[in-house]
């Protein structure tokens, strides 16, 4: 009976496929969600609505916005470790953590004419705008790309990478659901077990010879 074996590379070439599909078995929500920190979602008209029940001074619009979205990891809100909303997504949900934030804000800044800066850190997105008040989490050093108007700009964030690594930590591994970190788990020996085999046998045929 023929068995599968797997030669090093394709080894390494199902682990990698084992862990994307168990993450995100739609791959589309993984690319989709990179695309989206360099070009945000921004849409103003969907924000319509809302905008109604928003105040008017920046400040206060933010504090709206934390209100009507309360935190929530990806995992809870849309099974994956990390994704990146639109806006219509983020309104249906009704939740999520700062990019769902991120992009509600911004879009309600665009559509009442606010001027700001979309930026993202290691570990955080957040917008700015004049007469903000800084928090640990959104210092202007903490930031590797900021876009405004006039463009995009990058540079070399000084972030704690102990915050960056408790946040990952957070968001990826303590929050994933039991069934997912079993399968995450699984990939590894599967591949040795798949492989296996095909030393097994080249190692038999080693010793009839």
């Amino acid at each position: 009976m023929h068995r599968l074996r797997l030669a090093p590379r394709h080894q390494l070439l199902f682990l990698f496929l084992w862990i994307l599909f168990v993450l995100y078995p739609n791959p589309y929500r993984i690319a989709a969600s990179a695309y989206r920190v360099v070009h945000p979602p921004v849409d103003p008209e969907m924000v319509e609505h809302l905008s109604r029940n928003a105040p008017s001074d920046p400040e206060e619009m933010e504090r709206f916005v934390l209100q009507e979205f309360p935190y929530q990891y990806d995992w809870k809100t849309y099974n994956v470790p990390w994704y990146f909303p639109t806006v219509s997504e983020a309104l249906e949900a009704g939740t999520g953590d700062c990019k769902t934030r991120f992009v509600i804000l911004a879009s309600l800044f665009e559509r009442e004419n606010v001027r700001y800066e979309k930026t993202v850190s290691l570990s955080h997105f957040w917008v700015n705008y004049e007469g903000k008040e800084e928090t640990a989490l959104e210092r202007a050093e903490h930031a590797w790309l900021v876009q405004d108007d006039e463009g995009r700009r990058v540079q070399m964030p000084q972030e704690d990478l102990r915050d960056v690594w408790d946040t990952f930590r957070a968001a990826f591994w303590e929050h994933m659901p039991a069934v997912r970190k079993f399968l995450l788990l699984l990939g590894p020996p599967l591949a040795i077990l798949l492989g296996a085999g095909r030393w097994m046998n080249a190692s038999c045929r080693r010793r009839r010879i």
